[in-house]
């Protein structure tokens, strides 16, 4: 208690260098919190987007389907969708169990033929329509039962497409024939998910089924559980279900999310690297403070030589030093620290436009266009005690160099 008392003394001795060492790690726990923050709302959203608009927490497909993915074999659809569906909600872990189908068509527009991403949804149910990030920016959803369909803001807009308008569309269907058909533009629907802003139409999933030749079925259905549960501990439960609705084992393929898309592992990885690389800023600015500590230390030779006369450990005089650098550590990370916490707080309720920053580039990684960082608390700490710990470990070498100051020498220095 007493070295830590001396230590704080000691650091206002010199205001200059000791405010000086601990802006500098204020600004490293500063931009490292920010960062931490944009990582984990990006992170955030990408799982968001992943789950409401691709694949559900659970994705069920035709195991055939999966196999052949690349060339969309849609001729691989689910046989009995509807029965499947109730299947899978009669699992007390299941929250909802919803249709979705995608396919590419083509659009003729003008006397110009677009390819274009169609999806079959449930407009009552599915995330994709449902989702928080998603508006109805003009018209209505489509009727069950008719030829209706919306198209997205990007397409409205490259297109000049506005409700009412009538569309003729041409796809690929599962008989291995083609099928043409003109549909009502009901409506515009605006998500977030840079993925879908562009040439992307969505319909009934049923009419979506007639419209392949799959008899009202769809190629997938994307499984919600209840709020907490882990999809790997549920998934023998939902392939029960589906065995127990008549599919053969294996028949239907059901796989986390996080199997389907392999970026969420890529930024699990990223996580733990922005922890490495927060240490690695820290001990950045930690050469300010070992500069200032050396400076201390041959400016105060005469006291240390004092303090070793009168008997003091060397160990006691290197914990005196490294006291008053974790000292300045400490007073630099729980500044920066809480001043990110109110910047990320801050953008957190505002987002942060990607399209700034070249969001376009970012189609493929199912992001918003305004991402909303966020932060979980023991990251905070974790920035905290890494700030500390960085600055108590630069500043060992000047403290180890002051107690091997002998008090003779100290002495006879002018």
């Amino acid at each position: 208690m007493k070295i830590m008392k001396t230590a704080w003394r000691n650091l206002w001795r010199s205001r200059g260098r000791t405010l000086l060492s601990a802006t500098a790690i204020l600004v490293g726990a500063l931009v490292i919190t920010l960062l931490l923050g944009f990582e984990s709302g990006f992170v955030s959203d990408m799982v968001n987007n992943v789950t409401g608009n691709l694949t559900g927490q659970i994705r069920v497909m035709d195991a055939a389907y999966v196999k052949n993915e690349r060339v969309t074999p849609l001729q691989y659809f689910i046989p009995g969708t509807g029965k499947a569906i109730a299947a899978l909600e009669s699992v007390p872990a299941v929250r909802l169990a919803t249709p979705k189908s995608e396919f590419g068509v083509s659009v003729y527009r003008n006397g110009e033929q677009v390819p274009v991403r169609a999806l079959g949804l449930d407009f009552a149910e599915s995330p994709v329509v449902t989702g928080r990030n998603t508006t109805l920016a003009s018209g209505r959803y489509p009727d069950e039962g008719k030829n209706e369909i919306l198209v997205s803001a990007g397409l409205a807009d490259e297109l000049s497409i506005k409700a009412g308008d009538r569309l003729t569309v041409l796809t690929r269907t599962a008989i291995q024939g083609s099928n043409g058909r003109t549909f009502t533009v009901t409506g515009v629907l605006a998500l977030s998910d840079i993925s879908m802003i562009n040439r992307v139409i969505f319909m009934d999933w049923t009419l979506a089924g007639d419209f392949l030749r799959m008899d009202h079925n769809a190629l997938q259905i994307q499984v919600f559980l209840r709020k907490g549960l882990d999809e790997a501990k549920e998934l023998p439960a939902v392939r029960a279900a589906l065995e127990g609705a008549g599919y053969a084992a294996g028949e239907l393929d059901a796989t986390p999310w996080y199997d389907v898309n392999g970026m969420y592992s890529f930024f699990k990885v990223a996580d733990a690297m922005y922890l490495i690389i927060s240490a690695i800023f820290f001990a950045l600015a930690s050469t300010v403070v070992i500069n200032t500590t050396m400076m201390s230390v041959l400016e105060r030779r005469k006291e240390i030589g004092t303090l070793g006369a009168l008997g003091m450990e060397k160990k006691r005089i290197v914990a005196l030093f490294l006291a008053e650098s974790g000292l300045i550590g400490a007073m630099g990370t729980l500044a920066g620290t809480f001043l990110g916490f109110l910047g990320v707080t801050l953008m957190g309720k505002i987002g942060f436009d990607v399209n700034m920053f070249g969001g376009s580039s970012l189609t493929g990684f199912n992001v918003s266009q305004y991402i909303y960082p966020a932060l979980e608390t023991y990251k905070y700490f974790a920035v905290a005690a890494i700030g500390v710990a960085v600055t108590l470990g630069a500043c060992y070498l000047p403290a180890h160099m002051a107690s091997g100051i002998e008090p003779a020498e100290a002495l006879r220095d002018k």
